[in-house]
């Protein structure tokens, strides 16, 4: 019988703690409702990439575009005259290095216009 005396008594003493911590009021409402929004409203409002940015992607994915078409040619050619010569093979490799080097301008800055919208 005293325990249960005993355990009422301590949940009659806790009970003002458990609700006030458990329940917010109207205040902190408003105070959880504010935290971050000015950071959030500025990562909404990040423009698009610049003019300078997007002249850049566009160059990149031309460039990309180029290179797949000279590579292609040059395979082509290889296949008429029965395999690629060392020459030739050079020659797409560095067209590849050159590849490379364009789509990782194009997607670091896909990357960043994804950033941006998001």
């Amino acid at each position: 019988m005293s325990r249960v005396l005993i355990a009422a008594l301590c949940l009659t003493l806790a009970a003002p703690v458990v609700v006030t911590v458990t329940v917010p009021t109207s205040a902190e409402a408003q105070v959880m409702a504010g935290r971050g929004a000015s950071r959030a409203a500025a990562r909404r409002n990040r423009p698009p990439l610049s003019e300078r940015e997007e002249t850049r992607l566009y160059a990149a994915q031309d460039a990309v575009v180029a290179i797949d078409q000279q590579i292609y040619e040059i395979q082509t050619a290889a296949e008429a005259s029965g395999g690629l010569t060392p020459e030739q093979q050079a020659a797409i490799q560095q067209h590849e290095t050159r590849k490379a080097e364009h789509q990782s301008v194009i997607d670091r800055l896909e990357a960043k216009r994804e950033r941006r919208t998001s």
